[in-house]
């Protein structure tokens, strides 16, 4: 739920997620590669692990006590749970978990319908 909102999503929602990531890099790898899109995996456990099937609240909600101790899953965001601050927790995720590798984060697309996006580029 969205504080301080006036509409729909101050109800209790969901969405089908589409988060598009981008990388790049200056130079090819001997596979003629940026980066193997398997070791990009990691980022989409991270958010199977932590988002899916989740109810994600500010941390000042006070469904969230309710719901962890009805034992729900819950994400807990620092600042309003909104599509753009979903793609700042991802985007900092992902730059956290390819930090050594030779290709550099980019920016990030969030995606909670086919029509509303959040982006941010580095």
């Amino acid at each position: 739920m969205v504080k301080s909102y006036e509409g729909k999503c101050n109800n209790n929602h969901g969405h089908s997620w589409i988060v598009t990531l981008y990388m790049e890099g200056g130079k090819l790898d001997d596979k003629d590669m940026l980066i193997d899109f398997n070791e990009m995996k990691a980022l989409g456990r991270w958010i199977d692990e932590n988002l899916d099937h989740a109810t994600i609240l500010w941390y000042k909600d006070p469904m969230v006590k309710f719901l962890e101790k009805d034992k729900n899953r819950v994400f807990v965001t620092k600042k309003n749970p909104t599509s753009e601050h979903l793609a700042e927790v991802i985007l900092k995720k992902a730059c956290d978990l390819f930090r050594n590798k030779t290709v550099k984060v980019a920016g990030i697309e969030v995606c909670e319908t086919c029509t509303a996006a959040a982006k941010i580029f580095l």
